[in-house]
């Protein structure tokens, strides 16, 4: 049994004899994620759990955020009465309509206002730049005659009584609130929020607040999860750090079980001389997963505790990208479950896009990819398409988890992707979409690496995504569409850059604008940037740092240790 192979704990020889040990590594699932998940639910409802929680009833004020525990219906007609649709006049239209201007007198209408009850024997409601009104109190109806039933809202029009308002494992909205308040509720019946038990473990680990010495860290993963349940629907219960003790550990697990629906414990999880999580699921229930292939989060365990309640566990991996991802992969499903929303376990929504740069990926996980995304016209058609640049990789880089905008999940065996792919894409609640981020690719030098610092001191952490590249490579990508610039270099001839290479690009690019970057004796520094792109938020970011005084700074002390520092454009 390797640690990227989900299994269930049912499968061990009943003789209680070590399985045979593989002579060859086993395969790795298609899908590993929803493997490893199917693993888990199945060794936990073999222990007797029951994905649900129960219901309770709230008021429709406090109903926001909860989810609906059975589907609520409307206990009367919305509108409740025949309405008004428009200012003007209630009128009897008749069987045959009327034509010219009509007058009625002051018995064969009534004045109505939009809302207002249609009085009965009227069909119909003229609007109000349609009427002049005489003196005596008569009308006139300038426009067309109207046919029954015009401008005038029906009983149920909207909703009709008795029909389905929500289905249950809804999570309500404010809408969903207004909504079921105009039809009759004043309380809902929901479920019962879950209870999530975070336990941190490590004798490195301190709580926030705490003034550090050496070799500590912050228990910022407890935070987190705790934020991320809560997001969720559920009760965080964030309890105190445990020391890498597994008596302490296991009496801990013990008492979250009596108050929780879910238990997390942080941290020792892999195999580690002080990882004891594994141990102590095994003492106290059953370990259905240990380890997933995929990455981050391979050291992921998944497991069941069977104490006087039957309470699903998760060893989450202390790195907090790992941390995320064994969340949004196994913890958040699970939750949904509890909840009775209807959802994929692994699947998360998702968007179109096409990748930045070519990625390389083990052929033996999952690989969950963090990007940037960037919204990049056309250069020929200016249709703008969103690209994603991936983020530095890293399971314990905690900043890569604010700058992600979107997930990028590449399944077991897939290899490298081209720049280029097509790719499908999950942006991360919250998150910004793409306003921001800009791409270039291209010559990396000194006047660049300038124009990186002031530019990306400016933006978002991660929103400069700059690719070294071949030239040729840049000028590809600014033609796929992949790119908002492409930096080059050319040659100077009579003090102006190279006018037949610029052409060159047009030709291939279509209409162009070249950025001066800086200049040296017989070359200039240039950004190439397509018409479609020349006046998007990006681009318009990186001229105005070219203009800065901050770039001239920056690029004399980059360049202050070469021959001749290179002139920056005016």
């Amino acid at each position: 049994m390797t640690a990227t192979q989900p299994r269930a704990v049912d499968d061990h020889p009943s003789c209680g004899c070590a399985a045979p040990r593989a002579t060859t590594p086993p395969a790795v699932p298609a899908d590993p994620v929803a493997a490893a998940f199917s693993a888990w639910m199945h060794t936990c409802r073999s222990a007797g759990w029951h994905p649900a929680v129960s219901g309770e009833t709230v008021t429709v004020d406090a109903a926001r955020d909860r989810v609906t525990s059975a589907e609520l219906r409307a206990r009367h007609p919305v509108p409740a009465y025949r309405a008004a649709a428009m200012d003007g006049i209630a009128v009897t239209s008749g069987p045959d309509p009327r034509e010219g201007p009509v007058e009625l007198g002051p018995a064969e209408f009534d004045r109505v206002d939009t809302g207002d009850p249609v009085p009965d024997g009227r069909d119909a409601v003229v609007m109000r730049e349609q009427v002049a009104f005489l003196p005596g109190g008569s009308a006139v109806v300038t426009g067309p005659w109207p046919s029954p039933g015009r401008h005038l809202r029906r009983i149920g029009e909207d909703v009709e009584s008795g029909a389905v308002v929500l289905p249950a494992g809804h999570r309500i909205r404010p809408v969903d609130a207004a909504a079921l308040a105009a039809v009759g509720h004043t309380t809902v019946s929901v479920r019962r929020r879950p209870v999530v038990a975070i336990v941190p473990t490590g004798d490195e680990i301190r709580p926030i607040g705490s003034s550090l010495r050496p070799g500590e860290i912050l228990d910022t993963n407890s935070l987190m999860l705790a934020g991320l349940s809560e997001d969720a629907g559920c009760t965080a219960l964030a309890l105190p750090v445990v020391p890498d003790d597994p008596d302490r550990i296991t009496a801990a697990l013990a008492h979250a079980a009596e108050r929780a629906d879910l238990v997390l414990v942080i941290a020792g999880s892999s195999a580690g001389r002080d990882d004891h999580t594994g141990s102590v699921l095994d003492r106290l229930g059953r370990v259905a997963v240990r380890g997933v292939a995929m990455r981050p989060g391979h050291p992921v365990l998944l497991g069941v505790l069977e104490c006087e309640r039957i309470v699903p566990a998760v060893g989450v991996p202390g790195y907090p990208g790992s941390a995320e991802r064994a969340f949004a992969c196994f913890v958040r499903p699970l939750l949904d479950r509890l909840l009775g929303r209807d959802c994929d376990p692994v699947t998360e929504r998702a968007i179109p896009a096409r990748l930045a740069v070519a990625l390389r990926s083990p052929e033996h996980v999952e690989d969950h990819v963090r990007v940037r995304l960037a919204r990049i016209p056309h250069p020929r058609t200016a249709e703008e398409r969103l690209v994603a640049a991936p983020l530095p990789r890293g399971a314990g880089a905690l900043t890569t988890l604010v700058q992600v905008e979107a997930v990028l999940r590449i399944p077991a065996g897939t290899g490298e992707l081209p720049a280029g792919t097509a790719v499908l894409v999950a942006p991360v609640a919250g998150a910004p979409c793409a306003p921001d981020t800009v791409v270039v690719r291209g010559r990396r030098s000194a006047a660049t690496e300038a124009l990186v610092d002031v530019r990306a001191a400016e933006l978002p952490a991660g929103a400069m995504a700059w690719v070294a590249c071949p030239e040729a490579d840049a000028i590809d990508s600014l033609a796929d569409g992949l790119c908002h610039a492409a930096a080059l270099a050319l040659p100077l001839r009579q003090g102006r850059p190279d006018e037949r290479a610029i052409a060159a690009y047009a030709r291939r690019l279509g209409p162009i604008t070249v950025l001066e970057v800086a200049r040296t004796a017989d070359l200039v520094e240039v950004l190439v940037v397509p018409g479609a792109s020349a006046s998007c938020r990006p681009v318009e970011g990186l001229r105005a740092a070219l203009g800065s005084m901050a770039f001239r700074r920056r690029l004399r002390d980059r360049t202050v240790a070469l021959e001749g520092p290179p002139r920056a454009t005016r």
